[in-house]
């Protein structure tokens, strides 16, 4: 599996053009074969700062996106919109376990 977190920051006046790209580019993902996973999400302490996540099924799926036309299109709509570079961090592993809650102590210390 194939693990993605990216930071993407854009202009805070082009928002909604950013949130417009990025809503359409994450619906194309969605469709294509072998993702598990594909969100984004603006960060509550730093307006225009937005969050992605992804999980696709191997490598060969999650080259196929960065080929897709779809990104290519979204690589064009966005890049002159952010304030600087996006900063990309990709992770390959296997799937990630769910624990039970019960058996952590999630005790918050005051």
């Amino acid at each position: 599996m194939i693990v993605v977190l990216a930071d993407v920051h854009a202009q805070v006046a082009q928002r909604a053009a950013v949130s417009e790209a990025m809503l359409a580019a994450q619906a194309a993902a969605r469709e294509q074969d072998g993702c598990l996973s594909f969100v984004y999400a603006e960060t509550l302490e730093e307006p225009g700062r937005f969050l992605a996540a992804e999980r696709w099924r191997d490598a060969a799926a999650f080259a196929a996106h960065f080929r897709s036309d779809s990104y290519q299109v979204y690589i064009a709509e966005l890049t002159p919109l952010l304030v600087r570079e996006t900063e990309v961090r990709v992770y390959e592993g296997q799937e990630a376990r769910l624990l039970d809650p019960e058996t952590l102590d999630l005790r918050q210390d005051d």
